[in-house]
């Protein structure tokens, strides 16, 4: 009795540890074989690329071989290509001079007020044109790669204002402003308002009313100059840290889940000339073991 209890347990004990496998994909790709040439399938501009699928599988996902969508490119890593600065900005009311700055360092000690103003800043508001009018200007793109040490450092850009006591005080408002790390097979947004809205910081000596303070909105950032009485206004607005070299891998599109029934094909438009490495995945899986296969096609589109 002894004996089998033994033996019922170790098989027991076999069956609990059993790893939970699962089978290769049995997944091909064709593609319309009078599209071949060498080893190109070539499409004209505006016309449907048709991936015919055959097989089972579980999941499928497609990188297009587009910027940004390149299954080589799928792993994150650290790249400095160009980073670059790009804004508008617009002043309204008053007559007083130099009174926006556009700041950048890649050295802040910390986001508290005695960091901000002791900061190692470069003065870069001559790399571009600031508004001298209610006329909203370009700052134009400017380069901010020489301020960075290497592909791990960071940057901080800040808008300083400055308004004196004694006449009309200025009111800015900066639109589009972006910063990108430019590489040569795509561009990596660093920051922009749309994004970032949440992680501005703000410094100033006048905080009441709230208009002689920055606002940042999804859209803009702005700060409302007072009258003549006004106190003299000295006021700061940073970004967050911007990790200039990072570089997010590449993203695929998910065309079959687990959840869904076999499809028998894919359909594309590529919307511009070039030529694309397009990549399936596919792919079974458990929580103790993946199985894939990839299929890799060559695509030139032409004008």
């Amino acid at each position: 009795m002894k004996k089998s209890f033994l033996i019922l347990l170790c098989c027991c004990a076999v069956a609990c540890s059993k790893k939970l496998e699962v089978d290769t994909p049995d997944f091909n790709v064709s593609l319309d074989p009078a599209r071949l040439v060498a080893d190109t399938f070539t499409y004209r501009l505006g016309d449907t690329t048709r991936f015919k699928f055959n097989g089972t599988v579980g999941n499928i996902t497609f990188y297009s071989g587009e910027p940004g969508k390149r299954y080589d490119g799928r792993a994150a890593a650290y790249k400095l290509g160009h980073i670059t600065l790009s804004f508008s900005s617009k002043a309204q009311y008053g007559s007083q001079t130099n009174t926006l700055q556009v700041l950048a360092t890649n050295k802040l000690a910390g986001l508290d007020s005695a960091a901000v103003v002791n900061a190692a800043w470069t003065d870069i508001s001559n790399r571009g044109t600031l508004a001298t009018g209610t006329t909203e200007v370009p700052f134009d793109t400017a380069d901010l790669t020489d301020l960075l040490a290497n592909e791990n450092d960071s940057l901080f850009i800040a808008f300083k204002y400055s308004g004196v006591t004694g006449s009309t005080q200025r009111t800015w408002t900066i639109t589009q402003f972006a910063v990108n790390n430019v590489l040569p097979e795509k561009t990596v947004s660093l920051s922009s308002f749309s994004t970032d809205v949440a992680y501005w910081t703000r410094y100033g000596n006048v905080w009441n009313p709230a208009s002689g303070r920055w606002t940042a909105s999804a859209t803009d950032l702005k700060i409302t100059g007072g009258d003549a009485a006004a106190a003299t206004n000295t006021s700061w607005v940073v970004t967050k840290p911007l990790y200039a070299g990072r570089v997010p891998g590449d993203v695929s599109t998910g065309i079959k889940s687990i959840n869904e029934p076999d499809k028998a094909e894919y359909a594309y438009a590529y919307p511009a000339a070039g030529v694309y490495k397009a990549t399936f995945v596919a792919f079974n899986h458990t929580l103790d073991e993946e199985r894939r296969v990839i299929r890799e096609f060559i695509i030139k589109v032409i004008p």
